[in-house]
């Protein structure tokens, strides 16, 4: 698979998975209890940036340092949720979460994998 394919892919996983994270808060009956009304809102407005960040970077850029520090940070995202994944505000037990959270971390993975090794 092209390297190309690889980095929308994990764009495409990624910004489906803040997507989602934005619909289940919504959507949750009392998503975040522990924190303050100004907290959630900070969290889902914070979010369309990234959102909107990650597709125009996926369509706009070929710069290779933003696609393969894109492609780290999926991989680290994956370490980031296992870590957090019992604390009080982590709600993405889901497996459509988890599977966009793994496929983001393994698309990005493959794009870090030297051409030669593919």
């Amino acid at each position: 698979m092209r390297a190309d394919s690889l980095y929308k892919l994990t764009a495409a996983c990624l910004i489906t998975h803040e997507l989602d994270s934005i619909m289940r808060m919504v959507m949750a009956p009392d998503p975040f209890s522990a924190f303050s009304h100004l907290e959630q809102m900070i969290y889902m407005w914070g979010h369309i940036p990234v959102v909107i960040g990650l597709l125009f970077i996926a369509q706009s850029t070929y710069r290779s340092s933003i696609r393969y520090g894109t492609c780290v940070f999926a991989v680290a995202h994956v370490g980031l949720h296992w870590i957090g994944r019992d604390a009080a505000f982590h709600d993405l037990g889901t497996m459509a979460s988890w599977v966009l959270i793994l496929l983001a971390g393994i698309f990005g993975a493959a794009y870090l994998v030297p051409a030669k090794a593919r």
